[in-house]
């Protein structure tokens, strides 16, 4: 009976609560049908496939939030820093309660962006995984441009995930996609789950956050665009 209890006292925390889920993110370029690269291009591009970007998703039954960790690049710390390519998104409120996304804006980092939670066409399959010792089964998403793969467990029920992907019977712990990047070459990304512990903290905006609806961040982007213009002339025209 005791093995019993201590077998289900994890999903029960989870069910009950909350969880926090620590994902890595890695990027391959797809180079095919590149011509000749420069020496320069083609070491940016191997830079760039060779680091990776952690998020972590704080998830429960009402809402969650996606944030960047900001970790140190050891390349940097030995004095020889890399330039890179960066296609990994921003950070990512969910309210379920209400149906609203809140995204963070890269150029004014305290404005959240407001929208409407994505519902996307998911198609399950019956193929099966594991991730982290969960079961996992495959889902997937296509749209004129793309397709994505994911893979939820419904040992973690939370119909959520990385980014803005959602909507499948249990936690996405995997999910994998292609972005065009350039004209001629394509990016394949994916986020996977590293790491699931229990969460009982609050799950809100960062301290200091301003939401926004999307013309009301138009407006915002007007004004500063006129106010650099406005500086940009001014210094024109000084003796």
């Amino acid at each position: 009976m005791k093995k019993l209890i201590l077998f289900i006292l994890p999903f029960w925390l989870f069910a009950q609560n909350g969880i926090k889920v620590e994902y890595e993110v890695k990027q391959e370029f797809d180079k095919s049908k590149l011509k000749k690269l420069s020496a320069k291009s083609l070491e940016i591009l191997q830079n760039s496939e060779s680091k990776r970007y952690y998020y972590e998703l704080f998830v429960n039954k009402d809402n969650s939030n996606f944030v960047k960790i900001e970790r140190i690049n050891n390349e940097q710390v030995k004095g020889a820093a890399i330039s890179s390519v960066s296609i990994t998104g921003t950070n990512i409120y969910k309210d379920f309660v209400t149906n609203e996304l809140y995204e963070q804006n890269d150029m004014k980092p305290k404005l959240f962006v407001k929208d409407s939670i994505q519902h996307f066409p998911w198609v399950l399959s019956k193929e099966e995984s594991t991730i982290l010792g969960y079961k996992v089964r495959k889902a997937t998403y296509t749209n004129p441009t793309q397709t994505v793969e994911a893979w939820y467990s419904t040992e973690l029920p939370f119909r959520d995930g990385p980014s803005r992907f959602n909507g499948l019977p249990g936690l996405i712990l995997q999910v994998s996609f292609k972005l065009p990047f350039v004209s001629d070459m394509d990016t394949n990304v994916s986020f996977t789950a590293i790491d699931v512990k229990p969460y009982e903290g609050k799950i809100e905006l960062p301290n200091k956050s301003k939401k926004v609806t999307k013309d009301e961040f138009e407006k915002e982007m007007e004004k500063s665009s006129f106010k650099f213009n406005g500086i940009r002339s001014t210094g024109v025209e000084r003796n």
